[in-house]
């Protein structure tokens, strides 16, 4: 009876054990659609003829999870004979070196939920009507909150007024959409499939105890 016992027990620890190996994080993975417009208020600064740092601050009234603030830092290279110009959080994408890396995030004046993302695009300047458009993508690369280890892609696209002054704030719009992921720390299952492997052995001890007494 005693060895009956013991064999199951076993088992079970066993199967516990394998179950952790096994387990796949992508299974409790938790998916966060996104689409939220902002108004943003868009400075530049010249680098060189043709390079810009942008500061990009913004506010939305209808962000989902309470995100309703944006800011960012990018990099912008401009070819003015066309109107074209690309743009990117990295400076070195631009051979820019010694410039901070810049970013892009989105957070609540109440909360200390964040999102962490890095963008890149292309737009045009349409010089006959003032105009900015540009389109582009966020690559979400982490977070704070219910949204640490946040992973994910965003399409974004961004309307402004052109000045032909420098270093004036230009009101725009940013419009944003897409989902991104979380899952949980893997060090949180560990402590689960743990928890479980302790409780067997806990039994086991009990019931060989008990044996002992009988």
């Amino acid at each position: 009876m005693i060895q009956s016992h013991t064999f199951w027990l076993v088992s079970v620890a066993l199967m516990l054990a394998s179950f952790g190996a096994r387990a796949d994080p992508a299974t409790a993975q938790t998916t966060y659609p996104f689409s939220a417009n902002y108004d943003i208020l868009a400075t530049a600064k010249d680098l060189t003829p043709n390079l810009q740092q942008i500061l990009v601050p913004g506010s939305s009234t209808d962000a989902p999870y309470r995100l309703i603030q944006t800011n960012s830092l990018s990099y912008s290279q401009t070819n003015f004979a066309t109107g074209f110009y690309s743009f990117n959080t990295e400076p070195t994408a631009f051979g820019l070196q010694g410039f901070p890396s810049g970013y892009i995030t989105f957070e609540g004046s109440d909360s200390s939920d964040k999102l962490f993302g890095a963008a890149s695009g292309t737009g045009l300047i349409d010089f006959g009507t003032l105009t900015v458009k540009s389109n582009g993508t966020v690559n979400i690369i982490g977070g704070e909150g219910i949204f640490r280890g946040a992973t994910g892609t965003l399409a974004f696209s961004q309307i402004q007024p052109l000045s032909l002054q420098v270093g004036v704030a230009l009101k725009g719009q940013f419009m944003v959409n897409g989902s991104f992921q979380t899952v949980p720390e893997p060090k949180t299952v560990t402590a689960l499939i743990g928890v479980g492997v302790m409780g067997v052995y806990l039994l086991m001890r009990r019931h060989c105890q008990k044996a002992t007494f009988v």
